[in-house]
């Protein structure tokens, strides 16, 4: 196995890795988001009930701008191992075996 698989490889691992965190992070967000407080409304609590609900919702939307941000960052990931492949072509294609045995 040379460099460049052993690079593409943990680059492969990185952007699973990457993609599977995400999976995970807006999931349990969207729970988070959509499950009761557990505050009810009785006198006195309905300031608490918006508060709670309030800071749970500006959290929802840190998650998604962090979620487009890491959507970013795994699309060059993908652009990256892309290249690879190219260059695999682009490297055969020229390759001189002749050549290569006249530098031993």
């Amino acid at each position: 196995m040379g460099d460049v698989e052993i690079d593409r490889y943990a680059l492969e691992s990185a952007k699973m890795t990457l993609d599977q965190a995400l999976l995970n992070y807006r999931a349990k967000a969207e729970d988070a988001w959509r499950r009761d407080t557990g505050i009810g409304d009785p006198c006195g609590r309905t300031l608490l009930r918006v508060m709670v609900e309030n800071a749970v919702g500006a959290a929802l939307m840190r998650v998604t701008a962090e979620d487009e941000d890491a959507i970013v960052v795994s699309a060059q990931l993908l652009d990256i191992l892309d290249s690879f492949t190219e260059l695999d072509v682009s490297l055969s294609a020229h390759w001189d075996r002749d050549y290569v045995a006249d530098l031993a």
